[in-house]
């Protein structure tokens, strides 16, 4: 049983803490940033009504300037009276200013204006747009240039540039911005302390629930319950939502308890049907129609050939004992015990080997079908573990490969290593899975299709006990098809110590081929 840890990385309150310091940090954001914009919009709307106004009194003096100094209404006229008309201005407030030509050469004015860097209002200016720029000096200062053509009957006579100086509106804008931070920052640091405050309140009794069932999971553990800690429950007190999930759990753990007693005297029951392996009985009875098959096969062979073929009957007599002692030996083993082979002891196993022994135990059943069993190795393959539970497997991959694949095509079984696994594959081609039957094909009892195969009969066990075996050799297995294209299945086991392979299990094995003659007689030709 596992216990509760006694200590949470993240509890509630320290979550709900980030939490709000997420959302006040954003909104503080936010915030800032719609007050800041809306600040300095108000600064620049302001700023440019003051200019409009300064633009329309200055066009209206040089008009009377004009008109006093007899002066005509064009670029000669507006040159002889620039001292005028710096002088008269001057006289207006606005200090800081030069005249200028229509080029932006200087006239008269405050020559130290003429000096500085020009900025991109007077650019504006020399194109016939009205223009300004703010510049920061100081922390505290803040300058504006204003830029604009004197166009009088729709002739431009000359730039006015003045620079004003709005460091007072400047500064109060900035300690309006400041106000408002300061008092926002107040409210947001207030409420965020009130939300803590409260939501620990609410927090509290859940904590406390918390640290209880902790107490109460480790009397379970020691299969008792502590009584007094249901009753510390069912007082907490609270009429809320928290209170009736403690009386809640107070009231389920007494149920917990009432049934202890019971499962007690059931738990010898459960062990012994949770022991039953009567399904691995059906499984492995399923298994003995293989060596079956293979004897039957050999012995058609040769009352076919009625000893014509003296090599075809040796081998057949010596695969017909072999697999009978092997079937013997597998009745012995469901007679005597159950999951007996779980327990056996694991050895030294070179799947080379035993990858080329099922090719030939199965290479009759494939030449009734007009298939071919190659064995393609090219290094040996070491695993620890029992060696007739894992020739069990390959049987039923090269069967299944026999049933369902087509006729004049090879049936391959190859190996190879990759890292620290051996990777051992049937491949055949056939109609293939698809991606549904390829999930299922595991499962006890699923079939594909029994009309896809050439044998009845199967109860949709064979690739379960492959799993089982494969499992408890602490390996897998999987398989690889797409529909109409070949199927390809592999076992994976994690490999041994190296082993000298012999000669004839490195090579690569050729096909053996069988063609028919008279009546039902078969010739193997090597």
């Amino acid at each position: 049983m596992s216990r509760n840890k006694k200590s949470h990385r993240l509890g509630m309150r320290f979550q709900m803490a980030l939490i709000l310091s997420a959302i006040f940090l954003a909104g503080g954001c936010t915030l800032y940033g719609a007050i800041h914009t809306r600040l300095w919009q108000n600064l620049e709307s302001q700023m440019i009504r003051d200019l409009q106004g300064i633009q329309e009194n200055t066009l209206i003096y040089i008009r009377q300037l004009l008109m006093l100094r007899e002066a005509n209404n064009d670029i000669e006229g507006y040159t002889r009276i620039a001292d005028d008309i710096a002088r008269e201005l001057k006289m207006l407030g606005q200090r800081n200013l030069i005249v200028l030509d229509t080029r932006g050469q200087y006239l008269s004015g405050n020559r130290q204006m003429q000096e500085e860097n020009p900025t991109s209002d007077l650019q504006q200016a020399l194109e016939g747009n009205a223009a300004f720029t703010m510049t920061y000096p100081a922390s505290d200062r803040m300058l504006v240039y204003f830029s604009m053509p004197v166009i009088i009957e729709n002739r431009a006579l000359g730039i006015i540039r003045y620079q004003l100086d709005t460091s007072q509106l400047y500064v109060q804008v900035k300690q309006t911005e400041h106000l408002v931070y300061q008092t926002t920052a107040t409210v947001f640091v207030l409420l965020f302390l009130l939300l803590i405050f409260f939501i620990g309140r609410l927090l509290t009794p859940i904590q406390k629930l918390s640290k209880i069932s902790r107490h109460v999971v480790q009397d379970l553990s020691r299969e008792e319950i502590d009584m007094q800690m249901m009753a510390q429950l069912a007082d907490s007190g609270r009429r809320d939502e928290a209170g009736e999930l403690s009386r809640n759990f107070s009231i389920m753990l007494e149920m917990i308890g009432s049934q202890f007693q019971r499962m007690q005297a059931d738990q010898d029951r459960i062990i012994e049907l949770l022991g039953s392996r009567q399904e691995f009985y059906n499984n492995m009875t399923h298994e003995l129609k293989t060596p079956l098959t293979t004897i039957q096969g050999y012995a058609q062979l040769m009352e076919a050939d009625q000893g014509a073929d003296r090599q075809l009957t040796d081998k057949g007599l010596h695969q017909i004992l072999q697999e009978s002692a092997r079937m013997h030996q597998m009745v012995l083993q469901l007679l005597e015990m159950s999951d007996k082979s779980i327990y056996m002891e694991k050895r030294l196993v070179d799947l080379v080997q035993t990858g080329i022994s099922v090719a030939q135990a199965l290479e009759i059943k494939a030449a009734r079908y007009e298939m071919q069993i190659e064995t393609k190795f090219t290094e040996p393959l070491p695993v620890l573990g029992v060696e007739e539970r894992l020739r069990q497997v390959l049987i039923n991959l090269v069967d299944n490969a026999v049933k369902y694949g087509d006729s004049h095509t090879p049936i391959c079984i190859g190996g190879f290593r990759k890292k620290d696994f051996v990777l051992l594959y049937v491949r055949n081609q056939g109609k293939g899975l698809t991606p549904e039957e390829q999930r299922l094909i595991f499962e006890p009892f699923y079939r594909v299709d029994k009309t896809y195969s050439r044998e009845q009969g199967s109860s949709g066990l064979g690739l379960s006990i492959c799993k089982k075996i494969m499992e408890e050799h602490g390996g897998s297995i999987y398989v690889k098809s797409k529909p109409g294209a070949q199927t390809v299945f592999y076992i994976r086991l994690k490999a041994a110590q190296e082993v000298e392979a012999p000669a004839e299990a490195i090579r690569e094995v050729k096909p053996h081929e069988f063609r028919r003659k008279s009546g039902e007689q078969i010739e193997k030709h090597a």
